[in-house]
């Protein structure tokens, strides 16, 4: 018996586990019908059963009840499976765009909150900001890294604020605008330098310009005086003791 037989049992064959893969996928099919499946990929517990099993958390069901509760049920799942669990989170966060019950499942199976952090780090910078294919994954993991992440993220998130999509960059923003109080000097330096970029640079859109003055006028970030306002910013903002405020 060899080492993988000796841990997994009988390992199946690839195209057994795609066969489950197809069964979870079904999404007007009944709950019972995904969840077995689910188990049976649980109970293979390979790499690659893993591997399909996550698959689950990429696919919505007709039904908005039992989509939500089947995933949470598989993140409770994941949460008792250790350290092949975790590998396969790791992987999957760092090509899916579908990330936040994955990342919930990782949460679960992290050492510590640092590492939690860590690993949705390098699963953001897996998807570098000039990447056209992934813009889903990229927003949603600076938001898990708003939400649950600290002051040691605003320098992690600070290259995604020239990010080709607007939605990337205005969650970079409002990262930065939570977490900014808690920088470190450098990381507050830098960000201060790249959002007075912003507001200057008229080949970004209304509302990536309009965010990005929100966040330094509440920051009282100040501007840089021998740079104009665009246009945009300029029709919703004013300058006033070097900072911006809200036009009245």
């Amino acid at each position: 018996m060899g080492l993988l037989d000796s841990i997994f049992g009988d390992k199946p064959t690839q195209k057994s586990i795609d066969k489950q893969v197809l069964r979870l996928k079904e999404r007007y099919a009944q709950p019972e019908y995904r969840r077995e499946a689910m188990d049976k990929l649980l109970s293979w517990g390979t790499p690659e059963a893993y591997a399909g099993l996550l698959v689950r958390f990429t696919v919505v069901a007709q039904s908005p009840h039992w989509d939500e509760e089947e995933k949470r049920w598989l993140v409770d799942e994941l949460a008792t499976r250790g350290e092949p669990a975790k590998l396969a989170l790791q992987a999957f966060l760092a090509r899916e765009d579908h990330v936040a019950f994955a990342a919930m499942a990782l949460r679960k199976l992290s050492s510590s909150p640092e590492q939690w952090v860590q690993d949705m780090i390098t699963a953001l910078h897996a998807r570098p900001a000039e990447d056209h294919r992934t813009t889903l994954g990229k927003a949603e993991l600076v938001a898990q890294l708003k939400d649950g992440g600290g002051p040691e993220v605003v320098g992690a998130v600070l290259p995604y604020l020239d990010d080709h999509a607007d939605d990337v960059q205005m969650a970079t923003i409002d990262c930065i605008d939570h977490h900014h109080a808690g920088a470190d000097d450098a990381a507050k330096a830098q960000a201060a330098q790249r959002l007075r970029a912003i507001v200057a640079d008229d080949a970004r859109s209304a509302r990536v310009l309009r965010h990005a003055a929100a966040a330094m006028a509440r920051l009282k970030i100040a501007v840089d005086a021998t740079r104009p306002l665009a246009p945009a910013v300029a029709e919703d903002f004013v300058v006033k003791d070097g900072a911006l405020v809200p036009a009245r």
